[in-house]
């Protein structure tokens, strides 16, 4: 009997120690696994780092292969006067006559610039309105249209006002100034300046990530890479339910939206939140597949041409845009680094490089 406990006790020490043995095996495993793991992780930023230099140059000369695409854009015979999204910039066919077609060949997801590689992404600003000169009318509707009641509305152009104003008094309409941001926590001081980001608004009193995102409700993770040209673009689907500020408002464009860009909610906004019009526009512009970015597009080659505007909208618009978006992926072996540029188009060769920066 007694030989019979010992062996059982003699089994069960075994089993403890075979399941000790086993988890220290696997906590083994993991820990090895952790360190492979971080260690590919220090080579690629090691990699990147003795890279950056390299990089930069890829990302500024993907800024230049971008300006020499905007300008001989503008060269194309009966493509002068208007920007549209059925042009090669902006992920269009482009010119469908090859004799006329500089772009031939050229493939903007993959340009080779030496040893490395470039994607590039053009956007044109003039697409949203400019946050920085919209008048409180403007401001006040374009937060209707996006959502909010119209005492709301009020009161957060009032609030955008105040923000980009350079005087320290509170809008008439209750908006906010040092008092109300020094009273937050963390508390911070209104800008009293014009916006340089349109990510800025988040600070203003009354913008909530809903607002700003709309049904993103954040912020949407940057694009691999920039989206398969062969593939339309349809800003139809952008509607006043799902669209936020970021679809409707920039920091940096000239004054007037080109109607030949702009989505939905945008022309909602400027044709007095009239969205029967708004979609007029866009069919018009889309062409019969109803589809913007395709070879049957017909853009509007003057602002006159917009059904249902009136004076005052038509001095909103224009038909050509003049600051664009840059976004450059620089790719070099196993290293790689995003870009993003704002180039403002000039009359010559010689467009000025506003901003430069890793994204």
């Amino acid at each position: 009997m007694n030989i019979l406990l010992l062996q059982q006790a003699r089994g069960r020490v075994r089993a403890a120690a075979l399941v000790i043995v086993m988890v220290l095996v696997l906590a083994m495993a993991v820990m090895a696994g952790a360190f492979a793991y971080a260690m590919k992780v220090e080579a690629r930023l090691a990699i990147n780092t003795q890279s950056n230099a390299e990089l930069e140059w890829l990302g500024r000369s993907g800024v230049e292969v971008a300006r020499w695409v905007l300008e001989a854009q503008r060269k194309i015979p009966g493509e002068g006067s208007y920007d549209g999204l059925n042009q090669f910039w902006a992920g269009g066919p482009g010119p469908i006559d090859s004799v006329d077609n500089p772009f031939l060949g050229l493939d903007l997801s993959n340009v080779q610039i030496g040893e490395g590689q470039v994607s590039i992404e053009i956007t044109d600003l003039e697409r949203r309105i400019n946050l920085n000169t919209a008048p409180e009318q403007v401001l006040e509707l374009a937060f209707q249209v996006l959502g909010a009641g119209a005492g709301e509305a009020s009161q957060i152009a009032a609030a955008v006002i105040d923000w980009r104003d350079r005087d320290e008094l509170e809008h008439i309409k209750g908006g906010a100034e040092k008092s109300y941001y020094a009273g937050l926590n963390p508390p911070y001081a209104p800008k009293d300046g014009p916006f340089d980001d349109i990510s800025e608004l988040l600070k203003v009193r009354g913008v909530t990530p809903a607002l700003f995102w709309g049904g993103r409700s954040s912020a949407p993770p940057p694009p691999p890479g920039p989206r398969d040209r062969r593939q339309p673009i349809s800003l139809v689907a952008v509607d006043g339910t799902g669209a936020g500020l970021a679809d409707v408002f920039t920091a940096i464009s000239a004054n007037r939206v080109n109607v030949n860009t702009a989505p939905l909610p945008v022309l909602r906004v400027l044709l007095g939140g009239d969205e029967n019009i708004a979609q007029q526009v866009l069919q018009r512009r889309a062409g019969p597949d109803g589809v913007d970015g395709t070879e049957d597009d017909q853009p509007y080659r003057n602002a006159a041409e917009i059904p249902g505007a009136t004076a005052g909208p038509l001095n909103s618009f224009s038909t050509q845009s003049g600051t664009f978006q840059i976004r450059v992926d620089a790719r070099l072996g196993s290293a790689r680094k995003r870009f993003v540029g704002v180039l403002r188009r000039g009359a010559g060769r010689d467009g000025q490089l506003m901003l430069f920066h890793p994204e």
